[in-house]
């Protein structure tokens, strides 16, 4: 295949080739330079591609035919977002030892069906499914392997597929796309950033050599990393590895899928995926892509990893990326908070219009925020979600309920069947298990959800403010420790009044100057209470107030002149 895919190339003139001087015949290595010059022709090659490759699965039948649109939900911060590990999602823990074993059912793609009403109900329109491929057997991590150390990024993983179902595993992994598209929400998938073990052994011409050893990142021994480069001295990619993964989003979007999410985006280089996105958009000009990058990335330099380059990624056709709100428990007070918003408002103006962020206060990769606080914690950034300007928000499956993913066999050995070739249960304590077959994620505090539901509802109810509206830094007086969070939203007249404590452990007090605010302004919160009370006194354009523990509220407010007196008003490009 990979032959034919650039005899074609090179029958075509789409692309300059240049050949090694030794070597000849059907074995001789082709390293693809892609240059500006050649940006129509490669445009051409890329049309010609995605014409080739229509859907190879029977499109479902439904009363309304479905339409991508999550690139421009993105790119009008209009997605809300859960991740869910699909082994698990629908998992069936009968004995509730919190591991599938025995005759218990993992989570499967038919058996999610039954709680995508759930989802819908809870106010998410996107699905972010962590990786879906078999994961790799040998050097593995757990006893079901790492969902991040793919066996091949060709085939589905063959525990999420229904073996009492007659239908073949790509049938049934476009069933549950389809019923995800029956009730608006849409569905992106995670492309792992490298390979397993078994991976490395079985196509050697993907994968990173240096000096005769396997590139790993550091801390993760079971994964290897891929090579992208043929020359990167002369910036020539390596035309294999981007024949394998444009096969990965073809089978992705002949299942109809909405989008992709690229983990470590920073492992592949710039020239990878300006080829990469463009393909995808010539067969579905909707096909979203999510970069996993940070606006610095604190583990930086890890071992074989390149520091991050956010912008490059939006540059490159990225529409949203993770950014650096998963640390927002670690800044010291509100000004932290304000200057990296402020950042990526200033970001917005060096890409393409409407490049926005993740409201990544938790991923996968992070603990459980019930560790940084519990329910207030958890409601303060539900509130932040729904009220920072280039915002996503985004939610990993257990949070609505408080999960502190605490797993009873966490990190031990086992005579228990394996998968791989571990029997320790590996795990990252408190956060979601991603190594073994565990339980469906939950916990004991279901007011969460509600209050995160709340919180979406209100985000749809004033999205012409809160979607696109300015971003005014209020600012405050008798705040010593700066831990009141104080900002408006305006657009067009119209002002969302944001009052929030930083800390979940102290009450605090302060006064917060809000100009043109008339002193009968009555403010009424427009979302659910929760801890401790907090106390508001309107005085002109001036609010004394006295906020509980955690505490976020939210208030429109009549100040249509606002922005004429503000010194720090900010907007998305």
């Amino acid at each position: 295949m990979i032959v034919n895919l650039y005899d074609n190339l090179i029958s075509q003139k789409t692309f300059p080739v240049i050949l090694s001087k030794n070597q000849s015949g059907l074995n001789k290595k082709r390293s693809i330079v892609f240059c500006a010059e050649g940006s129509n022709l490669i445009s051409q090659y890329l049309q010609s591609q995605a014409n080739i490759n229509v859907p190879a699965i029977k499109t479902t039948e439904t009363q309304k035919p479905y339409k991508n649109d999550l690139r421009t939900m993105f790119l009008t911060n209009n997605a809300k977002i859960l991740a869910i590990l699909m082994r698990s999602f629908s998992a069936k823990d009968a004995n509730g030892n919190d591991c599938i074993d025995g005759n218990e059912k993992p989570g499967t793609f038919l058996g999610a069906i039954e709680r995508l009403d759930e989802v819908k109900a809870q106010g998410f329109n996107t699905l972010h499914i962590l990786p879906i491929n078999p994961p790799g057997k040998n050097n593995a991590f757990g006893l079901a392997g790492s969902v991040y150390a793919p066996e091949d990024l060709l085939k589905i993983d063959p525990v999420l597929i229904d073996k009492n179902d007659p239908r073949s595993d790509k049938e049934q992994f476009k069933a549950f796309v389809d019923e995800c598209h029956k009730r608006g929400i849409r569905v992106m998938i995670d492309m792992p950033s490298c390979a397993s073990y078994d991976l490395y052994t079985e196509k050697p011409e993907l994968m990173a050599i240096e000096n005769g050893i396997a590139k790993t990142p550091g801390g993760w021994e079971d994964i290897r990393m891929f090579q992208p480069w043929d020359d990167e001295g002369k910036r020539t990619l390596n035309p294999q590895l981007l024949e394998y993964h444009r096969q990965f989003v073809d089978m992705l979007i002949d299942a109809g899928v909405d989008g992709i999410r690229a983990d470590v985006a920073r492992t592949k280089p710039v020239e990878f995926w300006d080829i990469l996105i463009p393909y995808s958009r010539k067969r579905n000009p909707e096909f979203a892509w999510l970069a996993e990058s940070y606006t610095y990335e604190d583990a930086s330099p890890q071992a074989n990893m390149p520091y991050d380059r956010p912008e490059d990624s939006l540059r490159a056709g990225f529409d949203a990326y993770y950014g650096q709100y998963h640390i927002f428990h670690e800044w010291p007070n509100a000004q932290a908070l304000h200057n990296y918003v402020i950042e990526n408002l200033n970001l917005s103006y060096r890409v393409e219009n409407g490049k926005s962020v993740i409201g990544s206060f938790a991923t996968h990769d992070d603990v459980s925020p019930m560790f940084h606080g519990g329910e207030v914690y958890c409601n303060l950034t539900s509130g932040l979600q729904a009220t920072l300007p280039m915002m996503n928000p985004y939610i990993v499956d257990g949070f609505q309920s408080g999960d502190r993913y605490i797993y009873k066999y966490g990190n031990t050995y086992t005579d228990s069947p394996s998968q791989t070739d571990s029997n320790y249960m590996k795990v990252h304590e408190g956060k979601l298990d991603i190594f073994n077959l565990s339980r469906k994620p939950g916990g004991d505090n279901p007011q969460i959800g509600k209050f995160m539901t709340a919180c979406f509802k209100l985000r749809d109810d004033y999205e012409h403010i809160l979607r696109r509206g300015s971003y005014i830094v209020l600012d405050k007086e008798k705040d010593p420790q700066d831990k009141i969070i104080a900002f408006a939203r305006h657009r067009q007249g119209k002002t969302i009044l944001v009052i929030a404590n930083k800390d979940v452990n102290n009450t605090v007090s302060c006064n917060i100057k809000v100009p043109t605010m008339n002193e009968n302004q009555k403010l009424v919160n427009l979302l659910p209470s929760y801890g401790q009370e907090s106390k508001f006194q309107v005085r002109g354009g001036e609010i004394g107030a006295v906020v509980g523990p955690g505490r976020i509220h939210v208030f429109e407010i009549s100040t249509p002149q606002i922005e004429l007196y503000s010194d720090k008003v900010y907007k998305q490009h």
